[in-house]
């Protein structure tokens, strides 16, 4: 396991991208023969361990020995670390910006959107905002479910999931840093507001973030997703509900050790491929504390 060394998380609210990432879900749910990503290889093997893989400098950084010692000492590189307060002006420029790349791509283009995407897809982001799921006695009725099953795709359309998920499946190597930039802005609404022109209602991300966490629909959303997908929403949905507890908001009284417990796991394992690995597992380790 990790070392549990800490570092100061930000405990901020992404929900926003969140909810959009999530809905391309909808569309294997109704195409259950689409094949799922083979499941993580475990990180570290035996035959790793006694075989190492050589180092690169794309990862460390070589600096001659002195007298007396080796002759190369490896440095790690920086571990990168999420955007803070002090981003927040790059990171409405970097969320503006690639909104700008997707205008330039063809799959774009041959949509033929009635607005820019970022004004396009806001106004998707809102619809989401004012009509949240059902979060609470979901299994007293079958309709319940069945309703929170299809909730993404009732309020965007078949047309605006497609969008969606084809917008994940290209993009994908630009997700984690979309989705820690509009984390960053939860914190400032105005941000949003002025610059964005969204509005977050009250107790919307604390609803969503609850029906992907506690009900039977959102963990199907979350199950037909790709471990990234799934290990993003469930961390920032946990820092969410986090959120509502410290400020005694959380009025489901939604219980966060068992998901806090299974991402740490699912993180440490078969997260190699996140670019903020280490800065999430800081901040999950504190939690895995105050939950205890």
């Amino acid at each position: 396991m990790k070392s549990t060394s800490k570092r100061s998380p930000s405990l901020l609210v992404p929900l926003v991208v969140l909810i959009l990432v999530a809905a391309g879900a909808f569309w294997f749910f109704f195409h259950r023969g689409t094949s799922q990503p083979p499941p993580q290889p475990p990180a570290v093997t035996e035959g790793l361990q006694t075989n190492p893989p050589s180092t690169t400098l794309a990862d460390e950084t070589l600096i001659p020995g002195t007298p007396g010692s080796p002759q190369n000492q490896v440095v790690p590189a920086p571990i990168p670390a999420l955007p803070t307060k002090d981003d927040l002006p790059q990171a409405v420029e970097k969320i503006k910006a690639f909104y700008q790349y997707l205008d330039q791509q063809k799959y774009i283009q041959a949509r033929h959107l009635d607005a820019p995407s970022l004004i396009y897809i806001t106004r998707l982001i809102q619809k989401l905002l004012d009509a949240p799921p059902i979060v609470t006695r979901e299994t007293d009725e079958l309709s319940t479910i069945l309703k929170n099953s299809t909730h993404l795709f009732r309020i965007l359309g078949k047309d605006n999931i497609l969008l969606s998920k084809e917008i994940l499946n290209r993009e994908q190597d630009k997700k984690e840093e979309l989705m820690a930039n509009y984390f960053l802005l939860t914190e400032h609404p105005d941000a949003f507001d002025k610059d964005l022109s969204l509005k977050i209602p009250e107790g919307a991300l604390y609803q969503y973030a609850c029906f992907f966490l506690n009900t039977m629909g959102g963990k199907l959303y979350l199950s037909r997703r790709d471990s990234l997908t799934r290990m993003l929403v469930s961390y920032y949905a946990i820092l969410i509900v986090h959120q509502a507890n410290t400020q005694g908001k959380n009025t489901y009284g939604l219980q966060l050790q068992p998901a806090i417990d299974l991402l740490t796991t699912e993180i440490e394992e078969g997260g190699n491929h996140l670019h903020y690995k280490e800065a999430y597992l800081d901040t999950l380790y504190d939690l895995k504390e105050k939950y205890q």
